[in-house]
């Protein structure tokens, strides 16, 4: 087991490192883990040629090729709406499943659009996300690759009729430390305990903090801005006990 402190980007790029080191990074475990308690499947049948793995501080997850023929399918878990049932008797009979992911390309007209537009600005093309205001599964994909990644801090509500609103302060960490996090990951702290596979048994990020609690009767009737430092993370505790036992 080892131990670290320090700044990095966070990224391991198949320039670097062998599909198979790539394939097996806890990160890809972790984004598969999160995929499938949402969408009912596994990520990894989707995964060709990894491009790209990230960890802390990025947000973690990974940039892909789709494997051959699995695009589809791929495109009908994510949102069943883009594909429609294959003759006019099923499209009139079925009605299409709610989506367990929120399309971020949102209407026009939506008063939330220039928000969620510029908090989804480091897709690669569609982009879709977990409504939740914390963790919350992020998957933007084009044409030939995708980029599935876990967001610390998730912005987006969707009430039981389906609208679909922001959390002001979800959105503040979206944009202070998980946008931070992959443009400029060299400014996060990154610290933890790993084991012998190199595996995070502790991890955690220092990170700006940035909430604005809005007129109430708590604030007094004013608008009141926190700034501080944010110190988010992962604990296993089941490997720790494991270790424990072992001695």
């Amino acid at each position: 087991m080892t131990a670290y402190v320090g700044w990095n980007s966070g990224t391991y790029s198949a320039d670097s490192y062998t599909q198979d080191q790539l394939r097996n990074r806890w990160e890809v475990g972790y984004a598969d883990l999160v995929f499938k308690a949402l969408l009912g499947v596994g990520l990894l049948p989707y995964v060709g040629s990894i491009r790209e793995v990230f960890g802390p501080p990025r947000s973690t997850g990974l940039l892909f090729d789709f494997a051959d023929g699995t695009r589809t399918d791929f495109i009908r878990r994510i949102d069943p709406r883009m594909a429609p049932p294959k003759t006019l008797s099923l499209a009139m009979r079925q009605k299409p499943a709610e989506p367990a992911l929120v399309p971020d390309n949102s209407l026009p007209d939506d008063p939330y659009a220039r928000w969620r537009n510029g908090a989804a600005a480091n897709g690669i093309g569609a982009s879709f996300r977990q409504p939740d205001t914390g963790t919350s599964l992020h998957v933007a994909f084009n044409q030939g690759s995708c980029d599935v990644h876990v967001d610390r801090n998730g912005f987006v509500i969707r009430d039981a009729d389906g609208k679909v609103t922001w959390d002001l302060n979800g959105l503040l960490r979206h944009l202070t430390v998980d946008l931070a996090g992959d443009k400029v990951p060299w400014l996060m702290a990154s610290a933890g305990w790993v084991d012998d596979d190199d595996r995070p048994i502790i991890q955690a990020t220092a990170a700006p903090w940035l909430a604005v609690d809005l007129p109430s009767q708590e604030t007094g009737g004013k608008t009141v801005i926190k700034i501080g430092v944010m110190i988010g993370g992962r604990f296993e505790e089941n490997k720790i006990v494991d270790k424990i036992r072992r001695r």
